[in-house]
């Protein structure tokens, strides 16, 4: 099949968004489709999507301007109507986050999915309004992607859509990783992978290394100024700080580690938004660190109990915001060594079922 994705997100782009965007597109193609991407052209990184994504560049992308001149609301509207009439009649479906992408889909019964991430509330005046006016979720050529079961019973009760009308497929790893026994060490390396945010339990790896004397701790991401931000306030000589590193070196940074840390706070934004996601997010650090086969220790929140299950393939912290807390169940972790390769095994076991291949067969059942 002819397929077009329009993002909204530049690429190349260490937002985990563009990498999920990109990773789909990769995988659509390996399965024999012809498949189209487009993005705006507001990137500032140089390097090749080969390079930075560590991907085969079997897809066609296309770079859209934006007009600097416009306001952001209005670059939106007419990046959307730019790139849906690009590949409205050429091509057999199209995907997009975009909201009003889809619906001018809709306007003409082009077959389309949308992937749903977040809250409708959070666009525009004009998206809501149109949604709540137009009953577009429930269109026959409309396929709907939920990331949780969270998203999906949100958009369930809002718009009233028809049974199985919307799906679940959670994020899933584009990694094949070896399964590699942990041994008893006498330091264990416990690293924390994804944006430096405080929601996302920043200050918690902060407190815990300065409290755990025993082991040494690693945070691997955010921009070089977050990053210099984060070593000034630092006192604590068993926590190293790293910027966003290249995806090609993400499995040997991953494999290297005894510990995996989600030590996410109440209330979780997505980097670069304001928005609370705590109830909508299904996090690509999650489906990495499954198939890195290290013991994975995070809060205990309600949409990462759909994916996993406490002792069993992680360690859940219940009472999160406590740094002692977390020290405890780090240092049992580090006296039982048979209990970590067995919730570290389980959790390898589990991530077979969220690979991108399998994720695919989910979007395209249904078309022809």
């Amino acid at each position: 099949m002819k397929i077009a994705y329009i993002s909204n997100s530049s690429a190349p782009s260490h937002l985990p968004s563009s990498l999920q965007i990109v990773k789909t597109c990769e995988t659509l193609s390996k399965m024999k489709n012809h498949v189209h991407l487009i993005i705006p052209n507001t990137s500032k990184f140089k390097d090749t999507f080969q390079n930075f994504y560590n991907i085969k560049n079997n897809f066609k992308i296309t770079k859209i301007k934006k007009y600097k001149k416009f306001p952001i609301g209005i670059n939106y509207y007419t990046y959307s109507i730019n790139t849906f009439l690009k590949v409205c009649f050429s091509y057999d479906i199209v995907i997009s986050r975009n909201f009003f992408v889809i619906f001018l889909c809709c306007l003409i019964n082009k077959n389309c999915i949308i992937e749903l991430h977040h809250d409708i509330k959070t666009e525009s005046r004009i998206i809501n309004f149109i949604y709540n006016k137009i009953n577009i979720f429930n269109k026959n050529c409309l396929k709907i992607i939920a990331i949780t079961k969270g998203v999906k019973e949100f958009y369930d009760k809002k718009f009233k859509l028809k049974k199985n009308k919307i799906i679940v497929v959670p994020s899933g790893s584009s990694l094949n990783l070896k399964f590699k026994n942990s041994l008893n060490i006498k330091k264990l390396k416990i690293g924390y992978f994804g944006s430096i945010n405080y929601t996302k339990g920043i200050g918690i790896i902060q407190k815990l290394a300065r409290m755990d004397n025993y082991n040494n701790y690693y945070i691997f991401g955010g921009t070089n100024n977050q990053v210099s931000e984060l070593k000034y306030k630092n006192n604590s000589k068993n926590l190293k700080i790293h910027s966003h590193q290249n995806y090609k070196k993400l499995p040997k940074l991953l494999m290297s580690m005894d510990v995996l840390l989600m030590p996410y706070l109440g209330n979780i934004t997505a980097a670069g938004n304001v928005s609370d996601i705590t109830n909508f997010t299904s996090p690509l650090k999650l489906f990495d660190y499954m198939e890195s086969g290290k013991i994975i220790v995070s809060s205990e929140i309600k949409v990462l109990k759909e994916i996993l299950k406490d002792k069993k393939n992680c360690i859940f912290i219940k009472n999160y915001n406590s740094p002692t807390s977390w020290f405890n169940e780090i240092k049992k972790i580090k006296n039982n060594i048979m209990m970590r390769n067995i919730i570290a095994k389980n959790s390898k076991k589990l991530a077979e079922n969220f690979n991108h291949e399998n994720r695919i067969k989910y979007y395209l059942q249904g078309f022809k």
